[in-house]
Parts: structure tokens; C-alpha cells; sequence
């Protein structure tokens, strides 16, 4: 067994909760993924992951073999790149495009890594929540959150993961009826974010399965902090990432609202184009951007 790419497949398989994915992301069939975490519980004499035919879960022994091999990988990685840095230095420009939220919220210090590992690189960001045409060459790399990609020539590697959830502040939700199904939404003050790449709707799960729903919006903005903050003065009801959310949800400001009805995992992906992918450049960046999310995963 190599065992670092297994304990590699199990902590993915933590993040993704999908040996499919995981399976793509490693360039490895599901069976061998599979075969990976049964390796590692026969070594450990412990079940890490309990899987049916339909679902699957961490145990807590799972969860702690995680918690205590994750950073210890992460740090791994890292000193490869340091070490791999003094033969192979990425030089030149890298433009990066993220959403505001995002981007705003989650890359500063990321970049503040790849600086001091990679000082030689060009670094310009561009924070827009418009659709981003990476085929035109305005920007080498993008960072977008679940993308729904038919372009071929592009490459998809998941980042790091989130969730969709409604929120609103308590004392909204002591003023008017209270919520216990979707249909309920109706008689409440929603809030949209609006944007090209979103229809006129929110969405959830329902029954195991994606559902878009067109609601009466209170008002409509562009702009997700506004809606985060008009949500915190209890104005109504806001659909956003939890991340997006997390500093309001710590200071008691806002709670999720039909959590049953939530889009988890969301995921957050680095885009660039196939012919890209030998651009050192790019690859360390996203390389970083993984491990810092490995060691600090979003809320």
C-alpha cells in the first residue's frame, strides 16, 4: 500500500463525501479509492468509513484519524513545494478572478503564502460575480462555486466546499409565521442575489434532489454583503453560502432557516484551461489554495 496517497484518498473522501469524486480528483477508479480506505482500516484495526450501496459516513474514529492527518499532510505538501521551489520556480504573470464574496473574504492570505514562496510570479485579481469567458485569455485562472462547465477545454479542480442555506436573523423570525416547509417562504420578505449566472429563483433539496423555485422577492441586489447586512438588521430572509454568512452566524446575527433544505456540499473550484496545465504558475497556485483550505476548511 503507498500509504500517503491513501491517507491523501481518505482525507478527500472526508471533504467530497463521494468516493466518485475523489476517484476523479486522483485520477484513480472508485474501486481503488475504495480499496485505499479499506487498506488503512485494516492497518489502524478500526472502521474509518461506514458505506452502503447508497450512502456513506464518517465514523467518529474517522473523524478524529482526519483531524490529526489532514494538517500533517497539508504541512507535507508545503515543504515539497518549498523544497521542489529551489529547481522549479514559476515566473511571470497569473491573473486570478474569484467572486467578490469569496475572493474578498477567503484569498488574502493565500496570497500572502504564494508571495513569500513564489515571489517572482505577477500576481493581479479580479473580483466580479459576472460570468467569467476564461477561453478569451483576459485571466489564466478562476475560481467559481459549483460550476456547471460543457466547455471541454476546461479543467476543474475542487478547492474546497461550503453550503447553500437560507438565513435570517431571530428576531425576523419571532415577527412573522413561522417557517416549517418551503411553500412557507411566500408570506415572508425574501432577499435576491442577482446575477447573469443565477435564474430568478432559489434552490434547494428536496427529497434527494435539487429543486429550483421562483419566490416574491422583497428586493434584489447584486451585491451579497448588502444582503448579508440587510439580513443582520432583520430585513428578511436571505439564500447565501455559509461562508459568506460566517461572521454574522458567530455573532448571533443570523441562523439558518430550513436546514433540512440546504445545498451541502457546495463546491468552490479552480478553472483553467487543459492548455494551461503545464503552466507552473497556475498549478502551485491552486496547489496552495488546496492546502490552506485542507488546514482551514471553509464554514
Amino acid at each position: 500500500m503507498n500509504k500517503l496517497d491513501a491517507i491523501k484518498a481518505f482525507c478527500l473522501v472526508c471533504q467530497e463525501q463521494s468516493f466518485t469524486q475523489v476517484a476523479k480528483s486522483m485520477r484513480l477508479s472508485p474501486a481503488m479509492v475504495g480499496r485505499y480506505i479499506r487498506q488503512l482500516e485494516e492497518q489502524l484495526g478500526t472502521l474509518l468509513v461506514k458505506r452502503t450501496t447508497r450512502q456513506m459516513a464518517i465514523t467518529q474514529a474517522g473523524k478524529l484519524y482526519y483531524q490529526k492527518v489532514s494538517p500533517l499532510l497539508a504541512e507535507l505538501t508545503l515543504i515539497e513545494q518549498e523544497l521542489s521551489s529551489f529547481s522549479d520556480m514559476p515566473k511571470g504573470q497569473l491573473k486570478v478572478s474569484a467572486s467578490i464574496e469569496f475572493g474578498g473574504q477567503y484569498l488574502a492570505p493565500i496570497i500572502a503564502q504564494y508571495r513569500q514562496l513564489y515571489p517572482n510570479v505577477e500576481l493581479s485579481f479580479d473580483l466580479t460575480n459576472e460570468p467569467i469567458d476564461i477561453t478569451q485569455g483576459a485571466v489564466d485562472l478562476v475560481f467559481r462555486v459549483a460550476p456547471t462547465l460543457a466547455n471541454a477545454s476546461l479543467k476543474v479542480i475542487p478547492i474546497c466546499t461550503s453550503k447553500l442555506a437560507m438565513w435570517a436573523h431571530p428576531k425576523y423570525l419571532l415577527q412573522y409565521p413561522k417557517i416549517t416547509a418551503i411553500e412557507d417562504l411566500a408570506n415572508h420578505q425574501l432577499l435576491f442575489f442577482e446575477h447573469s449566472l443565477r435564474s430568478d429563483q432559489w434552490i434547494f433539496l428536496k427529497n434527494g434532489e435539487i429543486q429550483e423555485v421562483k419566490l416574491p422577492w422583497a428586493w434584489k441586489t447584486n451585491n451579497g454583503r448588502l444582503l448579508n447586512e440587510a439580513a443582520a438588521q432583520s430585513q428578511g430572509i436571505i439564500q447565501a453560502p455559509s461562508y459568506s454568512v460566517a461572521g454574522y452566524v458567530e455573532q448571533g446575527l443570523l441562523v439558518e432557516v430550513l436546514s433540512e433544505h440546504s445545498i451541502q456540499p457546495l463546491t468552490i473550484s479552480a478553472i483553467y484551461q487543459h492548455s494551461y496545465q503545464y503552466s507552473l504558475a497556475i498549478k502551485t497556485f491552486v496547489e496552495l489554495a488546496k492546502n490552506y483550505f485542507l488546514l482551514q476548511p471553509l464554514p
